[in-house]
């Protein structure tokens, strides 16, 4: 039965849409014209989209079930600031033509983008908790020295994917690979000692990190020189956001078992 009821709701929307639907998280459809959109304004492999698409349709699914809603007082003030970060209302429009996408269709995407949130927020950002013993140990470990570190990294579900493209590493390959530009400060342990090991222009070896490999390519790293103040603001920061990224992954997860995700 719920083979079929998929079946029928592919065919609904093959039949409305000009488009072709590619996968389907819960009751939330994604567009392959959507996959591509998001890869080519944010420059990532087609497949890290779908992902980060897939990612975006789960929270919005379980905003909306636990009946997270948005004003459109909300939606106007978001727009109004996106509208902001153009040098002007003609160059505002001029993106949304470059993008193919309209200007109600940007309204939803900023309606889904603050019930999102919302959602972050009550169910990681809210609970995280930093003691001043957490600080004082990290304040330890940066003792004088804090590096900028900007570098292309790569995500594989096995060991055996992450060796086959350190092997057939070449130039070619940074293209399939994620931008980053962080402190030591902001990196969790598990990578920032495996990057403190190579120069640049190199690779890591592989890093494990929870059921995941990842692979680092070192573009280029720079010391900063800052105070106490600035030391202690950094090491907050790097504690909070391990901690967001470890509930937010566990978050995920959770959604994954529980919402059901049909990719065609």
């Amino acid at each position: 039965m719920k083979k079929i009821l998929l079946t029928f709701i592919s065919i609904t929307f093959f039949l409305f849409s000009q488009d072709k639907m590619i996968a389907l998280v819960g009751n939330k459809p994604i567009f392959e014209i959507d996959v591509m959109r998001k890869s080519k304004i944010e420059n990532i492999p087609y497949s890290v989209s779908l992902n980060r698409i897939i990612e975006e349709k789960l929270l919005l699914h379980q905003a909306e079930k636990k009946g997270i809603e948005v004003k459109k007082e909300e939606v106007k003030n978001e727009l109004n600031k996106f509208k902001k970060s153009f040098p002007s209302l003609n160059e505002f429009y001029n993106y949304l033509k470059k993008t193919g996408i309209t200007l109600s269709q940007l309204e939803v995407e900023i309606e889904n983008n603050l019930k999102i949130r919302k959602l972050v927020k009550n169910e990681i950002i809210d609970k995280i908790e930093i003691s001043p013993v957490e600080i004082s140990i990290e304040l330890e470990k940066l003792k004088d020295e804090i590096y900028e570190y900007e570098f292309y990294f790569k995500w594989f579900d096995t060991k055996e994917d992450g060796q086959k493209f350190i092997e057939n590493f070449n130039e070619n390959s940074i293209k399939e690979m994620e931008y980053a530009k962080l402190k030591s400060s902001e990196m969790i342990d598990e990578i920032l000692n495996e990057i403190k090991k190579i120069d640049k222009e190199k690779l890591t070896d592989l890093i494990q990190i929870k059921t995941k490999w990842m692979v680092i390519y070192l573009k280029n790293k720079n010391q900063i020189d800052v105070d106490k103040y600035e030391k202690y603001k950094e090491v907050r920061e790097k504690i909070f956001m391990i901690k967001f990224s470890n509930l937010y992954r566990n978050y995920i997860e959770k959604l994954e078992n529980s919402i059901p995700i049909e990719i065609f």
